[in-house]
């Protein structure tokens, strides 16, 4: 039981008095959004006497914020904004995630919720993409506060290629890699290019702290055995922060001092019985410049609250099933990638390789994996049972290594020029451009 970060505490206090907290909390929060724009009509009128007032408050949608944004949401002095994200949906149409200065700090606090336990001596490598995204500056900031090192090697960058970034993770001993999860994988693959063993060559790295991808228990664990290494994963949105980060045991926790989380119908959008799967619905009880209530995150959800978990926090447990991105229909039933990958990635790595691809026909679903020693019993086997759990037919397709994806990519490395404004006069007397000094 870690206990020992201040901001850690609150998630193993009783249940009466987090519930006390959080009432404080939602109030000021609901008193706060009314400042904003967004909230200052459709809350003028409500009252929170109780927590149970909660489900009488309007939800609030992401269309909401996409056409509240960029300065309808704020709900402090403009003086007070201290950073600014922002987040894509399908439309492309940007929602705002305002910060003020305490919003970053309990950001990156949310952050160190995870047992990955940043500590002074860490190397920390942040392999998400810096710019307007979020992760990567409040793992930033996270490490920061526990007074690690820290090591900003952005992907989507033609500064830092696969290369460069495993020689990094050499040369500087990395003991904490911080990436999406399919980032791991791709890194993996790319030392292997170069003829390094992930698992073995990296005798420094402690642990993984993934974000920003649904994540199942068995693509986790298959990522640790890629990396001999523990991996800790973080739930969390752009717009309100870390929503839940993995205890020593694994398992998602709710940070129930930040967050109040509702679990919806997507019908009606009434409450579910507990422990079923539903919408997630969230509201903030610390931020300050863009307070959120009841906001609709699209994600869908289980919320375990009776549970003992070995770790000592008593806070909820997450169970995350992604997004619409992460399911599909078969016939009338949905499927989760998250309930199929826990099946067929339990088979050997071998049979099952860690690249995958499904392919929904009309007739059929295709699961095209790599293997290097392909198992046609076993593939047998798990159409059958998959067919029995969802009433259709499901085909396993294996194809060698390298077929689903070119892992030259891996060695790009893109030229990284500065700005030139001086250069020798062309042979054929055409005059100079900039197209000329600063070639692509």
């Amino acid at each position: 039981m870690d206990t020992g970060h201040a901001d850690t505490e609150r998630l193993y206090w009783p249940a009466d008095r987090i519930e006390t907290y959080q009432l404080d909390r939602l109030r000021e929060s609901v008193d706060r959004a009314r400042r904003s724009k967004l909230y200052a009509e459709r809350l003028a009128k409500c009252r929170v006497d109780s927590l149970g007032d909660l489900s009488r408050l309007p939800l609030t949608t992401k269309e909401d914020l996409r056409k509240a944004s960029p300065w309808g949401v704020v709900a402090v002095e403009r003086d007070e904004l201290f950073q600014y994200h922002e987040s894509f949906g399908t439309t492309g149409t940007p929602v705002s995630g305002w910060l003020t200065q305490a919003d970053l700090a309990n950001y990156a606090a949310q952050i160190n919720h995870s047992a990955v336990n940043f500590s002074r001596g860490d190397r920390v490598l942040v392999r998400f993409p810096y710019a307007i995204s979020v992760p990567a500056h409040i793992v930033t900031q996270a490490a920061r506060q526990r007074g690690a090192c820290v090591i900003p090697a952005s992907s989507r960058t033609a500064i830092s290629p696969y290369g460069r970034v495993i020689d990094l993770l050499t040369k500087l001993e990395v003991t904490v890699l911080g990436c999406l999860p399919m980032e791991a994988i791709f890194l993996a693959e790319a030392a292997r290019r170069i003829g390094r063993d992930p698992a073995r060559d990296f005798p420094h790295l402690r642990a993984i702290c993934t974000a920003g991808e649904l994540l199942s228990d068995a693509r986790k664990e298959r990522i640790a055995s890629l990396w001999n290494c523990r991996v800790y994963n973080l739930y969390g949105c752009t717009e309100a922060g870390n929503i839940a980060a993995d205890c020593e045991e694994g398992r998602l926790h709710l940070s129930w001092d930040h967050f109040l989380l509702e679990v919806l119908d997507e019908g009606d959008w009434s409450s579910v019985p507990p422990g079923q799967r539903g919408v997630a619905a969230l509201t903030t009880l610390t931020r300050q410049a863009m307070p959120l209530v009841r906001f609709v995150l699209g994600d869908y959800v289980r919320l375990v609250a009776d549970h003992h978990c070995p770790c000592g926090r008593r806070s909820p447990v997450i169970e995350h099933f992604g997004r619409e991105l992460n399911r599909f229909r078969i016939g009338r039933r949905w499927v989760y990638v998250r309930e199929l990958e826990e099946r067929l990635l339990a088979a050997p790595v071998d049979s099952v390789g860690d690249l995958w691809l499904i392919e929904v026909g009309k007739d059929a679903v295709v699961f095209r994996v790599e293997a290097s020693r392909p198992d046609p019993r076993l593939y047998r086997r798990l159409e059958e049972e998959i067919g029995e759990a969802y009433g259709s037919r499901l085909k396993i397709d294996a194809v060698v290594y390298g077929s689903l994806l070119d892992r030259s990519r891996f060695d790009v490395v893109q030229p990284v020029n500065k700005p030139r404004l001086i250069g020798d006069a062309r042979p054929d007397g055409r005059p100079l451009t900039l197209d000329d000094l600063m070639p692509t």
